[in-house]
């Protein structure tokens, strides 16, 4: 669990907060909204990004989550999911021996963006860039 203490020290340095592991979860909200929660299981060998977005449910979200899953360039290591409140969630997992002090924070720092950026995506109202370049 010491790599993993680092990696959050490396971001809590970087962000000038303190952020703490307990029982292996890290959850950063600005105010009451969740901008990333960060699993590091203590007997697991990944660390799982997630992130709940605000979206309405309408009729065609779920065929628009599942063809934006398979847009690799839109995603970047991402994927959509229903939580167990069947709301949707931006997830990523990499394994925890790839990851060093700075690329966590690299990643964890695109990672939140990819949540700024999914929903609008999802909305229909931006087109992923790998489809801008291709078009």
């Amino acid at each position: 669990m010491a790599a993993a203490t680092a990696l959050i020290n490396a971001l809590a340095k970087q962000l000038g907060t303190a952020l703490h592991l307990e029982n292996g979860v890290c959850a950063l909200f600005d105010n009451d909204r969740e901008v990333v929660i960060i699993e590091m299981p203590t007997a697991g060998d990944v660390v799982i990004l997630h992130c709940k977005l605000l979206l309405r449910p309408d009729p065609g979200l779920y065929e628009r989550m599942l063809r934006l899953n398979f847009d690799t360039g839109a995603m970047s290591g991402c994927w959509l999911a229903l939580d167990e409140k069947a709301q949707v969630r931006l997830c990523a997992e990499l394994p925890l021996d790839t990851l060093g002090e700075m690329a966590f924070v690299h990643w964890v720092q695109g990672f939140v963006r990819q949540t700024q950026d999914i929903p609008g995506l999802l909305r229909g109202h931006t087109t992923p860039a790998v489809s801008r370049r291709m078009g």
